[in-house]
C-alpha cells in the first residue's frame, strides 16, 4: 500500500493514500479495520496483480469512481460507468434543499396519494433515486438522452430498492415529454458549462466523463433554460423547481426563472461558499 501511493503521489494524485485504501478494500473485501488488523501480511498474487491494475488505471488519469464502479452519494452506493457523470459532493445540496422544500407539500398530500417528481438529465440517477429512497411515498420518472446512462439509472433504481416507484425514460430534456400539471417536484443537474470554460474543466473529467453531460450551448444556459420551460409547463400549482448549475450562473439562473413565472427564487450555495443551486415555486 505504501508503494502504491509513492506511485500514485508521483503521478499528482492529491489524495493517494485514501485512493490505495479503497482500492484494497474493493479488492479484499476488508474493510478498515481489517486492513489495519492485517498488518505487513502480503497480498497474494491475484488480488496483487488487481491492485497493480487499478494503480495502473489511476496513474494514467481514470477516475477512481470509474475503476472501482461505483461513487458514494448522500450515504449510498451508485453504480456509475464512463457513460455517466460521477456524482460529486455538492449535488448533494439539490437533494437536502428538495428534501427540505417538500415537507410542506408531503404533510398537505392525501394519505395514500404519493408525491411525483421528475429528475431530467438523470445520468447514475443518483438524485431521483436518492429523494425515492428518502421518502417512500414519493414517485419519480427519471429522463436521460442516453440510453445507456439508463441502464446504469435503473441497476441503481434495483440496488436501492426504488424501482417499483419509478419510470426511466429516454427523451432530450430540451422537449421533456411530461404531462402538463402532473409534477410536485421537478429538479435536475443538467449540462451547464460553456464551450468558453472548457480550459478550466478538469483534464481526467474531459478525457472520461460524457460531454453531452457537461456542456451546454448559450453560454452554458440552454438546458438550465430547458428544464425551467420543462418545469413551468408539468409542475402543479405550488410545486418546486430545484436546478444545479455553475457559480457564475446564479444571476442568470434567478433571471430565467423569475422570467417563467416562478416565484420566491433563492440561490443556496455549497460549501466552498459558490452559487450553485436555485430554487423557485410555481404558483399558476
Amino acid at each position: 500500500m505504501q508503494q502504491a501511493a509513492a506511485r500514485l503521489r508521483a503521478a499528482g494524485d492529491d489524495s493517494p493514500h485514501v485512493c490505495v485504501r479503497a482500492l484494497v478494500q474493493a479488492i479484499t473485501g476488508l474493510d478498515r479495520t481489517g486492513i489495519i488488523l492485517a498488518g505487513p501480511r502480503p497480498l497474494a498474487p491475484e488480488p496483487a496483480a488487481r491492485l497493480e491494475g487499478a494503480v495502473s488505471r489511476r496513474c494514467a488519469g481514470e477516475p477512481l469512481a470509474h475503476i472501482l464502479g461505483q461513487k458514494e452519494f448522500f450515504g449510498r452506493d451508485f453504480a456509475v460507468t464512463a457513460d455517466t457523470l460521477i456524482p460529486r459532493p455538492e449535488t448533494e445540496l439539490l437533494v437536502e434543499l428538495a428534501l427540505q422544500h417538500m415537507q410542506e407539500a408531503e404533510a398537505r398530500q392525501p394519505d395514500g396519494l404519493p408525491l411525483r417528481l421528475a429528475d431530467l438529465g438523470t445520468g447514475s440517477g443518483c438524485i431521483g433515486i436518492t429523494l425515492l429512497a428518502e421518502r417512500p411515498r414519493w414517485q419519480g420518472l427519471l429522463l436521460d438522452l442516453s440510453p445507456a446512462a439508463l441502464a446504469v439509472a435503473r441497476r441503481n433504481a434495483r440496488t436501492h430498492g426504488v424501482e417499483p416507484r419509478l419510470r426511466c425514460l429516454a427523451g432530450d430534456m430540451t422537449q421533456a415529454p411530461l404531462a402538463p400539471r402532473s409534477l410536485h417536484l421537478l429538479v435536475s443537474n443538467p449540462p451547464y458549462i460553456s464551450a468558453a470554460e472548457r480550459h478550466e474543466v478538469m483534464a481526467d473529467v474531459l478525457r472520461h466523463e460524457p460531454h453531452a453531460a457537461l456542456f451546454s450551448p448559450a453560454d452554458g444556459l440552454a438546458h438550465l433554460q430547458a428544464a425551467c420551460h420543462a418545469a413551468a409547463a408539468s409542475l402543479l400549482p405550488g410545486g418546486h423547481l430545484l436546478l444545479e448549475h455553475g457559480w457564475r450562473q446564479g444571476e442568470a439562473v434567478r433571471h430565467i426563472l423569475t422570467r417563467s413565472g416562478f416565484v420566491n427564487v433563492t440561490t443556496h450555495t455549497d460549501l466552498a461558499g459558490h452559487e450553485r443551486c436555485t430554487q423557485g415555486r410555481l404558483l399558476r
